[in-house]
């Protein structure tokens, strides 16, 4: 996981080519980002998406084997949880898809919002969309970037 200012995201370049491809488009575009952009087909591609957050409890914790997501908010705020999924039981598993979803406890919890960015990498579960307080309306750049 690496939480930081959106003015830092140069710091996080090298650690993987297509997370520099993202990171490229994210300190260079992402004011002018499309609904959706494919930076190199299935490998690394962003999509922006507005919703409401909502209690706790009707979140739950997702992961990923083999890509990272780097989380932007737009707009709005939420709270997010990560914990590594060691720490947490299945609920349900779709491989083909890279996709988990998880229950359990959380082990971090950050307030994502504008001028901040979040990227969990392959293996670390987030628990998404969160509300502060009372439901509120959100926009937020989430890229999907395959680490291997």
């Amino acid at each position: 996981m690496i939480y930081d200012k959106l003015s830092n995201i140069r710091r996080y370049k090298g650690l993987h080519p297509n997370l520099d491809i993202a990171l490229d488009y994210i300190d260079g575009h992402l004011a002018d980002m499309p609904r959706h952009v494919d930076l190199k087909g299935d490998a690394v591609y962003g999509n922006v998406f507005t919703y409401d957050t909502v209690p706790d409890e009707e979140s739950f914790f997702e992961a990923h084997a083999r890509f990272a997501d780097i989380q932007i908010m737009r707009d709005g705020a939420e709270r997010v949880a990560v914990s590594h999924i060691s720490a947490l039981e299945t609920d349900s598993a779709q491989p083909e898809k890279d996709f988990w979803a998880l229950h359990g406890p959380e082990e971090v919890s950050i307030v994502l919002a504008p001028g901040s960015f979040l990227i969990v990498l392959p293996g670390d579960a987030h628990k998404l969309k969160m509300q502060l307080g009372a439901p509120a309306a959100v926009t937020k750049s989430v890229f999907k970037v395959n680490m291997e």
